[in-house]
């Protein structure tokens, strides 16, 4: 049986727990190589260069900073698709925002909650795996980023998501959202006064 949520979890480390590969495939992206995964419980994505690691699961998390997204629900199908997606909750047009930062790299990724009937069942995608009638996994990689597309058949739904990735120079994103000294030489050993 499937889970009825589905868990985000971004971070600087592997995954703790085992991930089983159905298929995979290695690229360079923003001068770095990216290897994507069609795991057993969703995908994996990790870029090691830029201490940049997705986990997409169906399974229970115990993750800081996971995001979970309801299975249930409307679809982009039932709104206005000209409103853009913002960040937060989940919200009734079937659209989300999310969006991490690591030091080199800022993502933000889209998520829409589709009929079943939009999934391109018979469309070429770099990584993918059918792991039952109607029930996929896809990756498609594009210059910036990717496509995901993560079908379930019980929710008649298929859940889109287009991350896309911007080089940022090293240290910006650690100084807009880090005071530690460390960081800031300069401020080593200044009064605070």
């Amino acid at each position: 049986m499937t889970s009825e949520t589905l868990q985000f979890v971004h971070g600087d480390a592997p995954p703790a727990a085992d991930v089983r590969v159905f298929d995979s495939l290695t690229r360079e992206l923003l001068g770095a190589e990216f290897t994507f995964r069609v795991v057993g419980s969703s995908h994996y994505v990790s870029a090691p260069t830029y201490d940049f690691h997705e986990l997409s699961t169906c399974d229970p998390v115990d993750a800081d900073g996971a995001t979970t997204l309801r299975l249930d629900g409307p679809t982009v199908a039932d709104t206005d698709p000209s409103e853009p997606a913002v960040d937060g909750t989940d919200r009734a047009d079937g659209r989300r925002r999310l969006t991490y930062a690591a030091d080199g790299l800022a993502c933000a990724t889209l998520v829409e909650r589709r009929p079943l009937a939009a999934f391109p069942a018979d469309g070429a995608f770099d990584v993918s795996y059918r792991f039952g009638e109607d029930a996929y996994t896809t990756i498609d990689i594009g210059t910036d980023g990717y496509e995901t597309y993560h079908t379930y058949p019980e929710f008649d739904l298929a859940l889109f998501t287009r991350t896309t990735f911007e080089s940022v120079p090293s240290g910006v994103l650690a100084d807009a959202t880090d005071g530690d000294a460390r960081r800031h030489p300069e401020r080593t050993g200044q009064p605070t006064d």
